[in-house]
């Protein structure tokens, strides 16, 4: 989700009316007259046109004084400062100059200095809510304004690498960065992404905390390529360790094996034509992946895990046509991420035809390519197909974003001797 979004008076209003309790309506109401002045819209202009390219939300701190939001708000300032520059809109109409201090990409957070002061900051909950509490987000969706949007506490999400609280809440683009607060006004969350239908994302506030630390302790960033670097490196060695030292279960699939659920943040899924489809090829499919990306910019994204496998089927294909269509869907594979010539450079492979430890043939292929701008990390991509049967196959397919070289050839090994074909 690249942005989160909020409204102004009349959408408030309905807000409060629509609400079914008079007194969280009444708390709701006081919360958003006493903290309104700390909260920004964090706008990312375009340098030859001065037009805004980007919105978010932000909220000033009271210890110390910075403003909060989103990396991926800033993102491109951070990136390409010779085009982009920052600015914040306050209430009243006020304007004033940003820079990015500090950033956490995996958890997509900036510390931007501001000269702006309110009044009333916000401060930092130091205990989580309760299961099921009501808590308040507050943003700028679609550039209308400043709004307050109640939901509920539903503790953190349960299938994911990165911690990222699941609020029951209207999060909208432009609201990306702003504030969820407890009762007491003070910050539980940082609204990150949504999923639509009321389902919404927030960064923990102990994440914000760790950021705010670590800016204290080494002080404003001189490099954010090296830290970004930094930090993918950090991040992915601690990913691949637990899913490297996992012991793998494997699930029946066709006439082989193939990896399950390895990890709890890998998630399968399946499906096939078999009963429902006159095509002659049978297809049966698994799907598996740690579905989270990490921002870079809005071009690029990593910290993607996506494994697939397909058994094909045709008895009744000569075996030509069969291997036609074979090719037809290995052929058809991809990296997992997003990025563009200035952020990756091209894929370089090997192929190869290995053995299986039972006799079986197949044909292997893997790819790496580079950051441009990020030494030492990689995207990889595997494929394998089976080669012995001529009416029967099996593909295998992983694409890795942000890993180092050795971290995708040891996850290769262990993903290759994981799939049995007999």
């Amino acid at each position: 989700m690249r942005a989160l979004w909020w409204c102004s008076g009349l959408w408030f209003a309905l807000l409060l009316l629509g609400s079914a309790n008079p007194v969280a309506a009444d708390s709701a109401e006081q919360l958003f007259a006493r903290y309104e002045p700390a909260l920004l819209q964090v706008r990312v202009l375009e340098k030859a046109s001065g037009a805004k390219a980007s919105i978010g939300t932000g909220f000033v701190l009271e210890q110390p004084n910075l403003l909060v939001t989103n990396y991926h708000v800033v993102s491109e300032a951070v990136l390409f400062p010779d085009k982009y520059q920052l600015e914040y809109l306050a209430v009243g109409q006020k304007k004033g100059q940003l820079k990015v201090v500090a950033v956490d990409v995996i958890n997509d957070l900036a510390l931007v200095s501001t000269d702006y002061q309110p009044e009333q900051r916000f401060s930092i909950q130091d205990e989580r809510p309760v299961q099921g509490a009501t808590i308040y987000s507050l943003g700028n969706p679609h550039d209308l304004g400043m709004i307050l949007v109640p939901g509920t506490y539903n503790g953190l999400q349960k299938y994911s690498f990165y911690p990222r609280i699941h609020f029951t809440g209207a999060v909208n683009a432009g609201m990306s960065g702003g504030p969820t607060v407890d009762a007491a006004g003070k910050v539980v969350g940082v609204n990150v992404a949504s999923a639509g239908n009321q389902l919404g994302f927030l960064v923990p506030a102990d994440a914000l905390q760790a950021l705010l630390q670590r800016f204290i302790k080494d002080g404003e960033v001189a490099d954010f390529k090296q830290q970004i670097d930094q930090q993918l490196v950090s991040s992915q060695q601690k990913m691949f360790e637990q899913i490297l030292s996992a012991n793998w279960q494997l699930k029946d699939f066709g006439p082989g094996k193939v990896p399950d659920e390895v990890v709890p943040f890998i998630r399968c899924w399946g499906e096939s034509n078999v009963e429902k489809d006159k095509d002659q090829l049978k297809k049966v499919a698994a799907f598996c992946s740690q579905s989270e990306e990490i921002f870079l910019s809005q071009q690029f994204t990593t910290g993607r895990i996506e494994m697939q496998f397909e058994w094909l089927h045709a008895p009744d294909l000569h075996p030509l046509q069969f291997f036609s269509r074979y090719q037809q869907n290995i052929s058809s594979a991809n990296p997992d991420n997003q990025a563009g010539k200035e952020d990756v450079t091209a894929f370089e492979c090997q192929h190869k035809v290995v053995q299986q430890p039972n006799g079986q043939h197949a044909k292997t292929v893997f790819c790496v390519r580079a950051y441009r701008n990020f030494a030492g990390l990689f995207d990889a991509l595997y494929l394998s197909a089976s080669l012995d049967h001529d009416k029967q196959g099996l593909i295998s397919h992983f694409t890795l974003s942000g890993i180092t070289q050795q971290t995708a050839q040891a996850f290769s090994r262990k993903f290759s001797e994981a799939v049995l074909w007999q």
